[in-house]
């Protein structure tokens, strides 16, 4: 059942990354230029709702929180990919999907790239975990840990300030 919740909620995500336009060229290349801010607003409002359902759910005790360890080189190289990669082709993972459903060719070979490039990594993984990641891992910190307070008190302000941005702030055009 898992799953099938984890499927759906997946198309879903898929869905509102379709109407919101995140699969065009258009909107991407204005967003990499920081000249449509569609895209940052769609992306912004998500992070704000997402993070404070996720903390709510887990204050209900409907989510288990689990921080995964701060691998600073491996945090260093993955956004060095991503950033790359989104550049070079125009998407990250989740649009390259909602692409490749659309039938662009360019996302189809961009989520071929991207399931590639996640199998090598599996292969690799166990000695880069040994020889780059582990000499930097800093363990699970969090804002939380570090500040001493309930998640709930740093995600309901970084929520609201994300979601004012979104809607008061950003223009979506910037010539």
């Amino acid at each position: 059942m898992t799953l099938v919740i984890g499927f759906l909620i997946g198309c879903a995500f898929g869905a509102i990354l379709y109407l919101g336009g995140a699969s065009s060229y258009r909107r991407i290349l204005g967003t990499l230029l920081l000249k449509d801010m569609w895209i940052i607003k769609l992306m912004m409002t998500a992070m704000g709702v997402g993070t404070l359902g996720i903390y709510l759910l887990d204050l209900g005790n409907l989510a288990n929180l689990s921080i995964k360890p701060a691998y600073i080189w491996g945090v260093v190289a993955g956004g060095a990919i991503f950033g790359i990669g989104w550049a070079l082709s125009g998407y990250c993972p989740g649009t390259c999907v909602v692409g490749s459903s659309e039938g662009k060719t360019d996302a189809i070979f961009t989520l071929v790239g991207a399931l590639v490039g996640a199998f090598l990594f599996a292969l690799a993984y166990p000695v880069l975990e040994e020889t780059v990641l582990a000499p930097a891992n800093l363990g699970s910190i969090s804002l939380e840990s570090v500040l001493g307070v309930q998640g709930i008190w740093i995600a309901a302000p970084f929520s609201a300030l994300l979601i004012f941005l979104a809607f008061f702030v950003l223009k979506d055009r910037y010539e």
